[in-house]
C-alpha cells in the first residue's frame, strides 16, 4: 500500500472535529460591475442600445439585467457563467466577420477581459430598471439630506451602557440584545481553549506544551488575572506585530510585484510591510498610523529615522497594480489616481468610490463631484517616477537613506561594473583567439566546405571537421553561408569548382596565394569603402565576424577547457553578485508633486479627453456636512494632510467605526457590520449600532489604541466563552450566530497553517523583518519563457514569503489568500477538496511531517509519551484513552504492513510515525480555532 492509503486508514479512526464552513459571498461582484463593467457598457454600447438613447438597434437593450438577459433579435445577450456561449462576448472578440460590436471598431483589450470576467463571474448586475427614455423622467438627483439619513454617516452617538451584571462594558451591550431574543451566552472556554484561542488570535502561532501548561495551573488558580497577564505578554511578543500587520497589509493590497501588464518586482514594498509591523507592536495611535499613510511625507519630524518612517509610510498609496505599458500615461495617471480613491475609501471609510469616476453613485448619497474634488488632491500628488524606460512607467521611489547608505551601494555597483568589464573582456579574446584560429585555417575551411551539402546538419560536419582537424560549427556555419552567398564576386571560384566538380587543387592554390597576399595590403581608412579589387574583397571577407568564418551562437562551446571553467567561473560570482548587490535605499512613496491642482475638471464618463465643470479640492460632502469645521487646504501642498486630519476627527461617523469594526471582525471572524468593507446603502446594517458607536468612541477616546482595544475585547465573556451552542433553541434562534451566542469557530488562515506546519515540525525560522522577495526593484517576475521562478521553500515566516500578483503561492491561493490587488477587510473561508490532497501530497506537509516524527523521536522511546506529545503540540491538548488506542493499533498495522512489502523494520516504523504525524496535521482540529 502506498502512502495515501496509509492516510485513509487513518481517517478512519482519528477523532477530528466537525466543521460546517460559512457560506461565503462574493462581495466585490457588485463592485466589479459598478467599477469596472457599468462604465465600458454606458461609453460604449448605450448609444445604440438603451432606452435613454431611444435606440434599440437589433431589438436589444443592455441598460437593465432583465433586458441584457432576454437579448435582441438573435437571442439572449449573454449566458451567466458561460463565456463562449454568450454572444456580447462572441460579438465584442471580432472574430465573427457577420457580428462585430460595436460596429465603428473592436473595444481595446483591456475592456473585452473586464466583460468576459464579468460573464465568468455570473453576470452580476445591480440594475433592476432601465434608465429613464429621452424626454421621460429626470436622472437620479442625489439627496444629500435624505443620504445623511443612512446609518453610517449620521454623527456617532453616545449610547449608555445597559444595565446588566456584567462588568465589560461589551458584555452588557451583547446581554441586552440577547436578553430580548431570550438567548444567554455559552458556557466559559476551558483554559487550553483559551490559551490556544488567544496565542493565535494575538501571534498568529500555536502555545508551546509549556505554556499550555503553565497558563492552565495560573487560570486555575486566578482567571481574570492570569488572562490579563497572558494577553499583555503575547500584546508585547515581536509576533504581535507580525500577525496583526498581516491584516492591515490585507486592507493595504499588500504585494511584491506590480502584477497585470509588466510584472515587475515591487523591490522595496517589504519596507511598507516592515513599517506596518513596527506600528502594530509600538501601538501606534490608529489616528496617526491612517496620517502617515495618507501624507507621511508632510509630517514634521526629529531625526533622519523619523522621516524615513514617515515617507515609508506612503507605500499604501503606491501599491496598486498599474498598467505600466498604458500608452496614455495622461489616462494611466487618472486610473492610478482612481485606485488611491477606491483604496483609501474602502480602508478608512468602508465606501465604494471607484464607480463615481464616470457617474454619480448608483447607491450611496456620493455624487460625481466628489469624487473628483478627491481626485484633484491625488492629481496634487507625486505617485510616479519622472523617468521613463520605454514604454515603462514606474512608481515613486522616495530616498530614505543617509549619504554613507547610498555610498556604499555605489560602491557595490562599481564593483559589479567592473566584475562585468573583466568578463565581457574575457569573452572577447576568448572569441578573439577563435577567429584567428579560423582565420589561419582560411583555406581548409574552404576546401572542407566543397564536401559537405548546402544545408548540412552539425552531425554531417562534425566528420569532415575531424578529418581536417578543423571546428565543426565553424564548419557547418562556413557551408551554409556560402549557400545563401553564392553570387558574392569573390566566391564565384569556389562555386563553380564546387558545381563542375573539378579538382580541389587549383582552387586551393587560388585561395591560398589570395589570401596571403592580401593579408599585407593597406586598409582603408576607417569608414571608407574598400576598393573593388580581389585583395581587398579577400581582406573583407577575412575581417568579416558574420562572414564564412563566423562563429557559433554560443562560442563557448569552442573554448579550451581551462577557458570554459574560467569564464563560467566569472559568470557564476557575477550572477552571485547581482543577486546579492543591495538595492538604493529607498522606498515605495508618493510626494507632493510638483503642479498643485487646486480644481480638476470632472471627467465625463471617466474619460480624460472629455472634461465638463472644475471642482476644487474636497471631501465627500455627506460626511462633511456632519462635522463642525470644513477642511481648509493650502495653495501649496496637495491636500493630503488637511484629508488625513478630516478623517481623524473623532467626531467623523466613518473612520473609527470602521476600524473598530475590523479589530472586531478580525477576533470573531465576523464583523458588528457585517460587511467591513462596505458601510454604503449596499451594506449591512450593523448587528449591534449600540455597541459599534460606544467603541468607535470608547477608541478615539482611547487615543486610538489598538492594543487597548484588543484587552477590552478579550477580556469579555462574549469573546472567553465556548464555541458550543448554549442550547438548541439559540441555534434554532440565531443560526448564523450574529447575536454572539457562542464563540464563532474558524479555520486558520493560509499563513498560520503554513507556519504552524512548521512550528510544530520545529522548522519555523522567527527572524523578523528585511527584504525577502529574490528581486531586484523594478525586476521583471517573469523571463523570456514567461514562468515565474520564486521559490516559496524559505522556513521563515509566512509574512516574509513573496507576494506575486498573478501567480500567488499555490498554499495561498488554495487557502483563501485575498487578491492582492483589492483591499480586502476579510478573508473568506472555503472548504474543498484540493485543500486535502495538498496536506497529502505537498512538499511542505510531507517534510513537515517528517520533520514533526523526528521531533517526537528525541522526546522518548515509549509509544504512548510521543503520542501524549503529539497531541500537545498539535492540538494543545491531552491525548484521549481512545486517541492513545487508535493511534497505537495504527502504527503496530502499518509498521506491519510496512515490513511485509520489504522494508527494514526500523524504517517501517520511522514511516509509519511520518504518516501517523501527517495524519494529525490533516485533521481539522488542526486547522480549525474554537
Amino acid at each position: 500500500m502506498n502512502a495515501p492509503g496509509y492516510l485513509v486508514i487513518l481517517f478512519s479512526f482519528l477523532s477530528v472535529v466537525k466543521i460546517d464552513a460559512a457560506p461565503t459571498a462574493d462581495r466585490g461582484a457588485m463592485d466589479f460591475f459598478e467599477k469596472s463593467v457599468r462604465p465600458v457598457l454606458v461609453q460604449r454600447c448605450y448609444e445604440c442600445h438603451s432606452v435613454s438613447a431611444g435606440k434599440r438597434k437589433g431589438g436589444l437593450l443592455l441598460d437593465s439585467r432583465a433586458a441584457t438577459l432576454k437579448g435582441g433579435d438573435s437571442g439572449p445577450a449573454l449566458m451567466a457563467g458561460d463565456v463562449e456561449k454568450s454572444l456580447l462576448i462572441e460579438s465584442i472578440r471580432y472574430k465573427n466577420e457577420e457580428l462585430q460590436m460595436p460596429p465603428k471598431g473592436a473595444l481595446p483589450p483591456a475592456e473585452i477581459k473586464v466583460l468576459e470576467e464579468w460573464v465568468r463571474m455570473g453576470a452580476p448586475d445591480p440594475r433592476n430598471e432601465a434608465a429613464p427614455a429621452k424626454g421621460h423622467a429626470a436622472l437620479r438627483v442625489i439627496d444629500l439630506a435624505a443620504g445623511a439619513k443612512h446609518w453610517a454617516f449620521r454623527p456617532l452617538a453616545h449610547p449608555t451602557v445597559p444595565e446588566t451584571d456584567a462588568v465589560n462594558p461589551i458584555d452588557a451591550f451583547i446581554l441586552d440584545r440577547m436578553r430580548s431574543k431570550g438567548l444567554t451566552l455559552s458556557s466559559p472556554a476551558d483554559a487550553r481553549t483559551l490559551i490556544r484561542r488567544i496565542t493565535f488570535d494575538l501571534t498568529g502561532l500555536p502555545p508551546t506544551p509549556a505554556e499550555v501548561a503553565a497558563f492552565t495551573q495560573a487560570y486555575a488558580a486566578d482567571e481574570e488575572g492570569s488572562l490579563r497577564r497572558l494577553i499583555d505578554q503575547l500584546l508585547a511578543s515581536p509576533h504581535y506585530g507580525e500577525k496583526w500587520g498581516r491584516h492591515w497589509l490585507d486592507v493595504a493590497r499588500y504585494s511584491d510585484s506590480n502584477g497585470l501588464d509588466e510584472n515587475v518586482a515591487l523591490g522595496t514594498a517589504w519596507r511598507y510591510r516592515d513599517y506596518v509591523v513596527r506600528s502594530f507592536n509600538a501601538d501606534k495611535p490608529f489616528d496617526r498610523f491612517l496620517t502617515e499613510q495618507l501624507a507621511g511625507d508632510l509630517l514634521p519630524f526629529k531625526n533622519i529615522q523619523e522621516r524615513r518612517e514617515n515617507v515609508t509610510a506612503t507605500a499604501f498609496l503606491n501599491l496598486g497594480a498599474k498598467v505600466l505599458a498604458e500608452p496614455d500615461k495622461a489616462k494611466l495617471v487618472m486610473d492610478v489616481i482612481d485606485e488611491q480613491i477606491d483604496v483609501t475609501g474602502r480602508a478608512f471609510m468602508g465606501m465604494t468610490l471607484g464607480c463615481v469616476r464616470c457617474h454619480d453613485h448608483k447607491f450611496d448619497p456620493v455624487p460625481q463631484e466628489d469624487y473628483y474634488a478627491l481626485a484633484a488632491i491625488f492629481k496634487s500628488t507625486r505617485s510616479f517616477d519622472t523617468e521613463q524606460r520605454g514604454s515603462l512607467y514606474f512608481a515613486y521611489e522616495a530616498p530614505v537613506g543617509s549619504l554613507d547608505d547610498f555610498a556604499a551601494v555605489k560602491s557595490a555597483e562599481h564593483g559589479l561594473s567592473r566584475q562585468k568589464t573583466a568578463l565581457k573582456q574575457a569573452v572577447a579574446a576568448a572569441d578573439a583567439a577563435l577567429r584567428r584560429e579560423a582565420r589561419a585555417h582560411a583555406v581548409e575551411y574552404l576546401m572542407a566546405a566543397a564536401e559537405l551539402p548546402a544545408a548540412p546538419t552539425l552531425s554531417q560536419a562534425r566528420p569532415i571537421a575531424s578529418q581536417h582537424k578543423l571546428r565543426a560549427h565553424i564548419l557547418l556555419n562556413c557551408r551554409i553561408y556560402l549557400a545563401a552567398n553564392e553570387k558574392l564576386p569573390f566566391f564565384k571560384p569556389w562555386q563553380q569548382a564546387v558545381h563542375a566538380e573539378k579538382s580541389a587543387a587549383s582552387l586551393k592554390g587560388y585561395y591560398t596565394a589570395i589570401f596571403a597576399a592580401c593579408e599585407k595590403i593597406k586598409l582603408p581608412p576607417k569608414g571608407k569603402p574598400h576598393p573593388d579589387s580581389l585583395l581587398h574583397q579577400a581582406r573583407a571577407a577575412l575581417d568579416n565576424t558574420q562572414g564564412f568564418l563566423a562563429l557559433p551562437p554560443e562560442p563557448s562551446v569552442l573554448y579550451p577547457p581551462e577557458t570554459n571553467a574560467r569564464i563560467t567561473k566569472m559568470r557564476d560570482e557575477l550572477r552571485v553578485a547581482e543577486s546579492n548587490l543591495p538595492d538604493l535605499p529607498t522606498t515605495l512613496a508618493v510626494s507632493d508633486g510638483a503642479k498643485i491642482f487646486h480644481t480638476l475638471p470632472i471627467h465625463i464618463r471617466g474619460s480624460h479627453l472629455a472634461l465638463g465643470k472644475p471642482v476644487k479640492r474636497g471631501v465627500l460632502q455627506v460626511i462633511d456636512a456632519a462635522l463642525p469645521k470644513r477642511p481648509t487646504f493650502p495653495a501649496d501642498h496637495s491636500g493630503r494632510l488637511e484629508l488625513a486630519r478630516w478623517l481623524t476627527n473623532p467626531e467623523h461617523p466613518l473612520t473609527s467605526r470602521v476600524i473598530v469594526n475590523r479589530i472586531w471582525s478580525w477576533h470573531f471572524n465576523q464583523g458588528i457590520v457585517p460587511t467591513t468593507d462596505n458601510f454604503g446603502l449596499l451594506g449591512m446594517r450593523p448587528t449591534h449600532p449600540e455597541l459599534l458607536d460606544w467603541l468607535a468612541r470608547w477608541f478615539s477616546a482611547s487615543h486610538w489604541s489598538i492594543k487597548d482595544l484588543h484587552r477590552l475585547i478579550m477580556t469579555s465573556r462574549v469573546y472567553r466563552q465556548s464555541s458550543a451552542a448554549p442550547s438548541a433553541q439559540a441555534a434554532a434562534s440565531d443560526p448564523e450566530n450574529l447575536l454572539l451566542h457562542h464563540f464563532p469557530v474558524r479555520r486558520l488562515e493560509a499563513e498560520e497553517i503554513r507556519d504552524t506546519l512548521l512550528r510544530t515540525a520545529g522548522l519555523l525560522n522567527t527572524t523578523i523583518g528585511g527584504k525577502t522577495i529574490p528581486l531586484r526593484d523594478r525586476e521583471f517576475v517573469f523571463n523570456h519563457t514567461s514562468k515565474d521562478f520564486t521559490a516559496y521553500d524559505s522556513t521563515r515566516r509566512a509574512l516574509y514569503l513573496p507576494v506575486i500578483r498573478n501567480n500567488l503561492y499555490n498554499l495561498f491561493q488554495q487557502f483563501d489568500y485575498p487578491d492582492p490587488a483589492t483591499s480586502t477587510g476579510l478573508r473568506g473561508s472555503s472548504v474543498v477538496s484540493p485543500q486535502a490532497l495538498l496536506f497529502m501530497n505537498s512538499d511542505l506537509a510531507t517534510r513537515a511531517a517528517r520533520g514533526f516524527a523526528r521531533y517526537l523521536s528525541t522526546i522518548s522511546s515509549d509509544t504512548p509519551t510521543r503520542i501524549r506529545a503529539a497531541y500537545n503540540l498539535a492540538y494543545a491538548r491531552e491525548a484521549t484513552d481512545e486517541d492513545l488506542r487508535r493511534c497505537q493499533d495504527y502504527l503496530i498495522t502499518s509498521s506491519a504492513t510496512l515490513s511485509s512489502s520489504r522494508q527494514h523494520a526500523a524504517t517501517a516504523k520511522d514511516e509509519s510515525w511520518t504518516l501517523l504525524c501527517q495524519a494529525l496535521l490533516m485533521s481539522n482540529e488542526f486547522i480549525y480555532l474554537r
